[in-house]
């Protein structure tokens, strides 16, 4: 599987990049001077003389050691730029990275995903994070190309003050963009005889049969479960209520707003919302939806899919397989969960989250100290031409051509049925030292992405595409989808409480309804959690988005 995305609105983690030996770099947009160690623009190696980036970086679960990694070495032979890694647990990565922004040592460059939208402006205004504007414009050709090709990457480069303090993560695959899916274990469907629900009635109609047909021959079924989006590490997609939602209401679990004829709308107090949570009210109560569903981390989720004493588990929501299962384990029940399509609801009508092209603001800055700006933005424009690095025979991704990839072999088909230029021959998932994996952000175009070969080594991708495609895609609401935006430090003031807050009520009473603490069936229930909705600044975190989103559309 291609990068996995988070939501567009939602703080990314990743990596953090340090360079040796640093300076003094302007603040007014202009460009540095030059150290006289760089060779010509576009042209490697980047340096003429040996420099060294301290990188610390969130683990990458598939890369086994980034200092005698293959990849590494050839990337510093390439441009004479040698890479000291510093490699922090994905747990601690979000406090490790706003203490160095705080007050910590800085480092030079911040990589992958690493900073937030209220980072990029508050430490970008304050002077942390250069503007990249004319180093990119003179130094970052690849950069500057998929800048002119995708206008729309303004709203995640462009600060209010008009300065780029960050180049994101740009592209994905197609399942990417629609992560809200659930998965069901076709082994039980095929024993009792049932077929894939298409709608919430024949689901919660199939999870009856999985918990009283004791399909497992144990009596110990869980029909369905999840996690939870909140757990100390991020369960993100695997929560419960964002599957299920889309058969009520268009639900963004990062900000809980949408797009309704140009308005922006909070969703979580609409009566669509409190319908999508009776039902699963309904669920919970007659045993067909596991409780801790909604508090549980993906470890415990994937213990119960994995569980050495057989198959418990009927269905469970989440981008892929492998964020339940272990992803090519010994026990092999990864490949029989099937998917199961955006189900129409009590009304008949489909809402499916799809947040379009994917595109992660905070892939990459550089701080105030670095003596060599100029080197480290020609660095990092190397990651942003997959296609040159497969033509060159590497890929960061990939690894080397003959060990993680080959040319295709005659008359094998791409993913999306047409001629393919890339054929895997290490799968994704599979723990090696021969490339970076994910660990790098860069631009991967839907082109590049479905021209690899539909082979036994790219089944994930093939499953995933033809999931998405066939059984996500046809439901897509993405109109109503609320686009990415910068905010003046005013708003950012204002609306990181008002967010947090409304997050924190959204979550503590729908956990409670669900798991009946409150009747969410009773008005007197559910009027209190409007009440403190409106007393946590519902109207005025609605008005910030709905102002924002009227200056975009100018």
């Amino acid at each position: 599987m291609n990068k996995a995305f988070i939501p567009f609105s939602a703080a990314a983690l990743g990596v953090l990049v340090v360079m040796t030996g640093c300076g003094s770099q302007n603040s007014a947009g202009g460009l540095p001077s030059n150290t006289g160690n760089g060779t010509k623009a576009g042209t490697y190696p980047i340096v003429s003389q040996k420099e060294t980036l301290k990188v610390l970086t969130k683990q990458e679960p598939y890369v086994e050691d980034y200092n005698t990694n293959d990849f590494t070495k050839f990337l510093e032979n390439k441009t004479n730029i040698h890479v000291d890694w510093q490699v922090i647990p994905a747990a601690d990565a979000k406090t490790k990275i706003q203490v160095q922004l705080a007050g910590g040592q800085l480092p030079d460059i911040f990589m992958n995903d690493s900073l937030s939208d209220s980072q990029i402006v508050d430490y970008g205004t304050q002077g942390v994070f250069i503007p990249l504007n004319q180093l990119i414009d003179k130094y970052a050709p690849n950069i500057k190309k998929m800048m002119d090709q995708n206008p729309n990457l303004k709203q995640y480069m462009v600060a209010p003050d008009g300065n780029i303090y960050n180049i994101p993560d740009v592209g994905g695959v197609l399942h990417t963009a629609m992560p809200k899916k659930m998965w069901i274990y076709k082994p039980w469907l095929d024993k009792l005889g049932l077929k894939v629900p298409t709608t919430t009635a024949e689901l919660y109609n199939v999870l009856k049969a999985f918990k009283t047909q004791d399909p497992n021959g144990k009596g110990n079924e869980i029909p369905l479960s999840g996690a939870s989006a909140n757990a100390p590490v991020n369960a993100s997609n695997n929560e419960p209520e964002s599957f299920i939602m889309q058969s009520f209401i268009y639900y963004d679990r990062t900000t809980y707003l949408y797009l309704n004829n140009g308005q922006v709308q909070f969703s979580a107090d609409k009566p669509a919302f409190r319908d999508g949570v009776k039902y699963m009210r309904q669920l919970v109560q007659d045993g067909l939806l596991q409780p801790e569903a909604f508090t549980q981390d993906r470890k415990a989720l994937t213990a119960l899919a994995e569980d050495p004493s057989g198959d418990r588990l009927g269905a469970a929501t989440s981008l892929y397989w492998g964020h339940f299962t272990i992803d090519n384990g010994p026990s092999g029940r990864y490949k029989d969960y099937v998917a199961v399509p955006v189900l129409a609801g009590p009304d008949g009508k489909r809402y499916g989250y799809d947040r379009g092209y994917p595109v992660t603001a905070g892939g990459f800055a550089i701080a105030k100290d670095c003596k060599d700006p100029i080197a480290a933005i020609r660095w990092m424009d190397y990651f942003y031409n997959e296609q040159a690095q497969l033509d060159e025979g590497w890929s960061p991704y990939w690894g080397q051509i003959g060990v993680g990839w080959k040319k295709p072999d005659a008359g094998i088909k791409g993913i999306d049925g047409r001629t393919p230029t890339y054929e895997a021959i290490i799968p994704f998932g599979t723990k090696t030292n021969s490339r970076w994996s994910q660990t790098n952000p860069g631009y991967q175009t839907p082109d590049y992405i479905l021209s690899e070969a539909a082979t036994p080594a790219s089944e994930n991708e093939v499953r995933l595409f033809d999931a998405t495609n066939q059984l996500y895609k046809p439901y897509s609401d993405a109109q109503q989808q609320v686009p990415h935006m910068f905010f003046s430090d005013e708003d950012l003031a204002k609306n990181g409480d008002l967010q947090k807050n409304l997050d924190n009520i959204v979550q503590q009473f729908l956990i409670k309804f669900a798991t009946g603490n409150l009747d969410v069936n009773n008005d007197s229930d559910w009027n209190k959690y409007l009440k403190e909705l409106d007393n946590a600044g519902l109207k005025q975190y609605v008005q910030i988005y709905q102002d924002n989103y009227a200056k975009l559309k100018k």
